[in-house]
C-alpha cells in the first residue's frame, strides 16, 4: 500500500501536479494553527476547487474565538499563518460547525456568549476569507436561554438548516432554523420549535428532505424510558408529522444516541444504541417513509446485538436508500471497529453483526464515517500502541466498498502517528482522498490544529 502511496506522489510530480504542502509522513503532518494558548474543536468544509476550510475554536487572545483556514487541493495554506478571526468579541465563541455554501465559501455557526447565556451566531465567508455577512457574525438565536449542541445541513439552496437543544421553556427542547445565503433568517426571529413537550429532549440529527426541509431526530426522556422520535419541518419551516413527532422507538427499556440518513425519498433511516435486551448497548435501526409512518418491523431492526458493548455509532447513506454505518464494539474484550450496510428493505448486506474495520491490538475508539467514492472511509482514535489510553491516541484510516470489500491496508492506514494527545478528528473526501483534521498537543500542553491528508488510491 505505501509503495501505491509514492506511486502516486511520483505520478502528480510527472504531470506537473506538485503535491507541494501536503506530507505522506504522517509523524509530522501539517500544522493547521499553532499560536499560542488552546485550538479546539475543529471542523471542515470543502471548497469548490478540490481543498477545504476548516475552522476551530480559539483562545489566544485570551477567551475564545471563531478562526479559519484555506487549503487548496495541494495542501498549500492560502490564508494568513495560524488563519485569520471570523468573530472576536470581547465574550466567548466555540463549537463550530461548518458546510459548503456551494459557491466556493462557507456556512459556519457557533455558539456565542456575547448576551450572557450561550446563543447562537453565523458566519458566511468566501474563498478569500472576506465575511458576506456581518463583522462578527449574524444571529441565529438570541433568546434569553441557553443555546447548545448545534447541527447543521445544507438546504439544497445555498443555505442551511441548523437544529439546537433549547432551555428558553425551562426544560430541553428541540428547536431549528433555516438561513438563506443572504443571511435571512426564514423561520421567524429565534427559530421553531421542532418539540416542545413536557421532559427533556436531546442530540438532534438532521437530514434533508429533498424538498428544502429537513426530517428532525432526537432522544426524549419525557417518559421513564428513553426513546427516539422524530420530526419533518418543511422548506417554509411547518411541521409535517404528529405534533409532539413520529415515534421511531418506543419499546420499554431505552434507546439513545440517534443517528439518521436520507432515504432520499423524503423520509429518513434512523439507527441507535439500544438497551432493551442488553444493559451495555446493541444497535437497531428503523426507516421512516416521507409521511413519518414505520416502514421496517414495529421498533426496529437489530444490526448487532452480540452481547456486549456496541457504541459511538455514525452512519451515511449509501446513496441507494440505504444506511451504512459504523461503531466500536468490544466483542473480543478490547474495542474494535466495525461497519454494516443495510439496504432499503431492512436486510444487512454485509457480514452478520458487522464487517471488522480494525481488529488491532488495544483499543480502538470514536468511529467516523464519510462518504467515499463507491463506499465509504472510516476513521477513528487508534490505542493500538497505548493499551492504558494516556499518552498516545493515534488516528487510523479505512476505505470500504459497497459491497464491504476492504480497500486499503488491513488494520488501516495511519492519518497522524506523532507521539502526542490527538483527539476530536472530523474528516471530509475531496476529489484526491481523504482530509482529517484535529486538535494535537504535540507542542505542549496547548492543543493545536493539525491536518493530513491520504491518497485516495
Amino acid at each position: 500500500m505505501w509503495k501505491m502511496f509514492y506511486s502516486c506522489l511520483l505520478w502528480f510530480c510527472s504531470t506537473g501536479l506538485a503535491l507541494a504542502a501536503w506530507t505522506l509522513d504522517t509523524s509530522t503532518n501539517i500544522p493547521v494553527c499553532t499560536a499560542e494558548n488552546d485550538q479546539h474543536f475543529p471542523t471542515l468544509a470543502p471548497d469548490a476547487e478540490g481543498g477545504c476550510f476548516v475552522f476551530w475554536q480559539d483562545a489566544r487572545r485570551g477567551n475564545r474565538d471563531i478562526y479559519a483556514q484555506h487549503l487548496n487541493a495541494e495542501g498549500d495554506i492560502l490564508w494568513d499563518l495560524n488563519g485569520i478571526p471570523l468573530c472576536t468579541e470581547d465574550s466567548a465563541q466555540g463549537w463550530p460547525e461548518a458546510i459548503s455554501d456551494n459557491s466556493g465559501g462557507a456556512i459556519v455557526l457557533w455558539g456565542e456568549a456575547r448576551h450572557g447565556s450561550q446563543d447562537i451566531y453565523a458566519q458566511r465567508v468566501d474563498a478569500n476569507g472576506d465575511k458576506l455577512w456581518a463583522s462578527e457574525g449574524i444571529p441565529v438565536c438570541v433568546d434569553p436561554a441557553l443555546q447548545e449542541n448545534i447541527v447543521l445541513i445544507p438546504d439544497g439552496e445555498g443555505g442551511v438548516i441548523a437544529a439546537w437543544e433549547d432551555w428558553r421553556n425551562g426544560n430541553q427542547d428541540i428547536y431549528a432554523q433555516r438561513i438563506a445565503p443572504d443571511g435571512t433568517m426564514l423561520w421567524g426571529e429565534n427559530g421553531i420549535a421542532v418539540c416542545q413537550i413536557p421532559g427533556d429532549q436531546y442530540d438532534p440529527v438532521l437530514v434533508n428532505d429533498g424538498e428544502g426541509g429537513a426530517v428532525v431526530v432526537w432522544w426524549d426522556i419525557s417518559t421513564p424510558d428513553w426513546d427516539i422520535y422524530a420530526q419533518r419541518i418543511s422548506a417554509t419551516g411547518e411541521k409535517q408529522w404528529n405534533e409532539t413527532g413520529m415515534p421511531v422507538c418506543t419499546v420499554a427499556g431505552n434507546q439513545g444516541g440517534p443517528l439518521a440518513v436520507s432515504d432520499g425519498q423524503g423520509g429518513a433511516i434512523v439507527a441507535w444504541v439500544d438497551y432493551r435486551m442488553d444493559p451495555i448497548g446493541d444497535l437497531y435501526a428503523q426507516h421512516l417513509g416521507a409521511d413519518g409512518n414505520q416502514q421496517w418491523d414495529a421498533d426496529g431492526v437489530p444490526i448487532c446485538t452480540l452481547q456486549n458493548a456496541q457504541q459511538q455509532p455514525t452512519a451515511i447513506s449509501d446513496g441507494q436508500g440505504g444506511i451504512i454505518l459504523t461503531w466500536w464494539d468490544e466483542r473480543d474484550i478490547y474495542s474494535d471497529i466495525y461497519a454494516q450496510r443495510v439496504n432499503a428493505d431492512g436486510t444487512p448486506l454485509w457480514q452478520e453483526n458487522g464487517l471488522p474495520i480494525c481488529l488491532a491490538e488495544g483499543m480502538q475508539r470514536e468511529p467516523r464515517i464519510i462518504v467515499a467514492e463507491n463506499g465509504a472511509c472510516i476513521f477513528w482514535k487508534d490505542y493500538r500502541e497505548d493499551y492504558a489510553m494516556v499518552l498516545v491516541d493515534h488516528i487510523y484510516a479505512q476505505r470500504v466498498d459497497q459491497d464491504g470489500n476492504i480497500l486499503w491496508e488491513p488494520n488501516g492506514l495511519p492519518v497522524t502517528t506523532a507521539d502526542a494527545e490527538q483527539s476530536e478528528p472530523e474528516g471530509i473526501w475531496i476529489p484526491t482522498g481523504l482530509v482529517v483534521s484535529w486538535m494535537d498537543q504535540r507542542n505542549g500542553e496547548d492543543s493545536d490544529i493539525y491536518i493530513q491528508w491520504i491518497p485516495g488510491e
